[in-house]
């Protein structure tokens, strides 16, 4: 149809549009394929809006039909309901297509339709078409006879087990000749008979009898009542295997006080026996039931165990592909991490500078201990604090001058003129 010009703009992208589209299908039981716009621009590496026009172009040469539009709406969060919370993230959901033969195919292949539109069906041929699909066969049978292959097939390489080369029939291919086939077969040792898969080994009237007890123990237990009693009697089957009669049944199901009806009473008694007799608190023979395959497993991407890494792995592809909001997560919890790193450095101690007096506590009081014991006795017991301190700076200041005065000189010029 693009190749005849049915639209103008229909053309090699369209026809690779269609290709993808024929891909999808096989993936359907009804023909039907999800239409993602920015996963076909991905694939086909054309812009979004390049990928709506030749889908729209296929949809108006009546090639593609609408079964479900997509919709920008969560369906996580109504999966979820009130417990839907920002982690389990976003998804919308797909437009649905459908492939479809418009009006023109059919009349051209002499079919009879009944119906419109997308539920129009084919209910027969004319004899135009059936002439059509009889040349058509006669053609399809002229190519395989065609293509035969006139050398035999080599059959000597291994072939699978469900494929067994068919081989011809002679009276030598058994030993002793046709007449000893009889007695060649008697003889023979008989190989032992496989059990089918998912048989239990039981007989029809020991399942009989193990349904009949099933029901007198259901009689005897409320929450069993209205369950099948062929389930229950499978489920019950570990007891019956120890010896037990349905008595000893209805009290051991007695002592479980089960508060609620189970959904699924066979179920809950098969897992229930199964945890009991893990546990320790139900005793049976051994080999009756299964015990609990618990491999070693790690619960974070430790590394100790061969989980750790595909774990990590996992979480990562999960982070990238549909969850968003793990990723910001996962950002913030690095930045926590390096802020507690951070503050879990030890500090830098500030170096004290070195006192020019020495004896001197604490540091940063210029006058030595004798000294100001010495001011405060030679000073008036009741002065301000501004005397105090005036007094304090001009002895450590004479005391300082002192100590420099035969090492260093320093020239100070002399003071201005005061004002008049």
């Amino acid at each position: 149809m693009v190749g005849a010009g049915f639209h103008p703009k229909a053309g090699r992208t369209t026809l690779q549009l269609a290709k993808v589209f024929a891909e999808r299908m096989t993936r359907s039981s009804e023909g039907h394929f999800p239409f993602s716009a920015e996963a076909t621009a991905r694939e086909l590496g054309l812009k979004r809006r390049a990928v709506f026009n030749h889908a729209r172009y296929l949809r108006e040469l009546g090639l593609i039909a609408y079964v479900e539009h997509g919709s920008k709406r969560n369906v996580l969060r109504t999966r979820h309901g009130a417990a839907w919370t920002s982690e389990h993230g976003y998804r919308g959901t797909a437009t649905l297509f459908a492939a479809v033969a418009p009006p023109v195919w059919d009349e051209a292949m002499s079919r009879r339709i009944e119906g419109e539109g997308y539920t129009a069906r084919q209910v027969g041929v004319t004899d135009a078409g059936r002439e059509l699909a009889v040349a058509a066969a006669v053609e399809r049978q002229g190519e395989r006879q065609g293509h035969q292959q006139t050398e035999p097939v080599n059959n000597s390489g291994s072939c699978t087990p469900s494929v067994v080369v068919p081989q011809p029939r002679t009276s030598g291919s058994v030993g002793g000749g046709l007449k000893d086939r009889t007695r060649e077969r008697a003889c023979r040792e008989k190989s032992p008979k496989n059990r089918a898969k998912g048989a239990t080994g039981w007989s029809a009237a020991r399942t009989a009898a193990a349904m009949q007890e099933a029901r007198r123990v259901q009689l005897h237990t409320w929450w069993t009542q209205g369950s099948c009693v062929r389930q229950l009697a499978y489920a019950l089957r570990p007891f019956f295997e120890a010896g037990w009669t349905w008595e000893e049944i209805a009290r051991e199901l007695a002592r479980w006080t089960v508060p609620l009806r189970p959904r699924h009473v066979a179920s809950y008694v098969a897992s229930e026996i199964r945890r009991r007799v893990n546990t320790g608190a139900l005793f049976l023979p051994d080999g009756l039931v299964s015990p609990y395959g618990q491999p070693e497993t790690s619960t974070w991407d430790d590394g100790q165990t061969p989980h750790g890494s595909r774990y990590a792995a996992v979480q990562a592809w999960k982070a990238r592909t549909f969850r968003p909001a793990a990723a910001r997560a996962t950002a913030a919890f690095e930045e926590i991490r390096r802020v507690l790193a951070r503050h879990a450095e030890p500090r830098r101690t500030r170096t004290v500078p070195e006192c020019r007096v020495p004896g001197a506590h604490p540091e940063n009081v210029r006058l030595a201990r004798e000294e100001i014991d010495a001011l405060l006795e030679n000073s008036h017991p009741v002065v301000a604090c501004d005397v105090l301190w005036a007094q304090a700076e001009e002895v450590a200041e004479y005391r300082i001058e002192a100590e420099n005065r035969g090492t260093t000189w320093e020239y100070l010029p002399p003071p201005p003129p005061e004002p008049n």
